[in-house]
């Protein structure tokens, strides 16, 4: 380097989640006229890359991300849906595996559907909101986004879950217990409970899609510097919480709604938040909560793991290495 050369400070790359100084960006140039910069900078670019996973890559890419971030989810996490979906409908509590992973098929498929849905409709719709240019997203333009995707996938949700709980309820084969509702109440059957689900899904997807991802990336950045693992941690437990508080009473009515297809106890939503209000006050909304709680923690953590994971070895032509990054800048 020449005393006599100009530095060249870098703008941060659109997809950039960090506020780095632009001193973390300068390089000289040499007598050839090539940019040089150091391996740590370009190697925290790779790790600011990540964090637009889902406009990096196609619908059909980020379909198959969702469906193995929801599967692994899914399994990981059955005994709590298990205990949660007791605890609401007042069923005793159990640590027999084979209760407590009943169902556990239609529930990895269900998640992984709904996951690979959402990760397929956020991208799209960060990708509108953006207009196609890779750049970092607003926490309003994120929310937004999410929760649109959410509320789009709650349609399959409601259909996969009532399959999941009856299942769990009363037994049963995984094609056989749709037949069996379709049979005793008509298609329409197999909507129960479509209005909880709906609301349940958007503000859930606005936590794992919208809320932890933004406190990750914030608690990451130089104002903070913390640890990218504890982040996630603290991150999926604040987002999870909140996602929980907000998200549970729509749950606890879908799944006393689901569980009694036979409008035994439960009618319609109106009619179903009345029991329940009727039957124990406002706490009676939360039957469950802990369990359900603990469920999106995790579930939070290992979806955000798996995308900032996964992505990069699934798809490493959206991620360039240190060598192809040196490559790039020396032309």
């Amino acid at each position: 380097f020449h005393k006599s050369d100009n530095p060249i400070t870098y703008p941060p790359p659109l997809h950039a989640r960090s506020n780095r100084p632009p001193s973390h960006r300068t390089c000289r140039r040499t007598s050839r006229g090539h940019c040089h910069r150091s391996t740590q900078s370009m190697a925290d670019d790779g790790a600011d890359d990540r964090y637009q996973v889902l406009q990096r890559l196609s619908e059909p890419e980020n379909a198959v991300l969702g469906m193995a971030a929801g599967a692994i989810e899914a399994v990981a996490t059955q005994p709590l849906t298990y205990t949660k979906n007791a605890r609401q409908q007042g069923m005793p509590f159990t640590l027999n595996p084979k209760l407590l992973y009943r169902g556990v098929t239609i529930s990895a498929f269900n998640d992984g559907s709904l996951t690979g849905l959402q990760f397929l409709l956020a991208g799209f719709f960060q990708k509108l909101i953006t207009g196609g240019t890779e750049r970092s997203l607003t926490f309003a333009e994120e929310l937004g986004s999410s929760m649109a995707s959410g509320a789009i996938s709650g349609v399959p949700c409601a259909i996969m879950e009532l399959t999941m709980i009856q299942q769990q309820r009363f037994g049963g084969s995984l094609w056989g217990t749709p037949a069996r509702i379709m049979q005793a109440q008509g298609p329409s059957g197999l909507l129960r409970g479509l209005l909880p689900a709906i609301n349940r899904e958007c503000f859930f997807t606005a936590g794992y899609l919208g809320v932890s991802p933004y406190l990750h990336t914030m608690l990451m950045s130089d104002e903070y510097k913390w640890n990218p693992f504890v982040a996630n941690i603290t991150a999926a437990s604040v987002g999870g919480v909140l996602a929980g508080a907000l998200t549970h009473p729509f749950d606890t009515i879908k799944s006393c709604m689901q569980g009694d297809i036979e409008r035994k106890h439960y009618g319609t939503f109106s009619q179903t938040a009345r029991v329940l209000y009727e039957k124990g006050g406002p706490g009676q909304f939360f039957q469950g909560f802990t369990a359900r709680a603990s469920m999106i923690v995790l579930a939070f953590l290992i979806f955000n793991e798996t995308k900032l994971r996964l992505a990069p070895i699934m798809c490493p032509h959206h991620f360039p290495s240190d060598a192809d990054k040196w490559e790039k800048i020396e032309k």
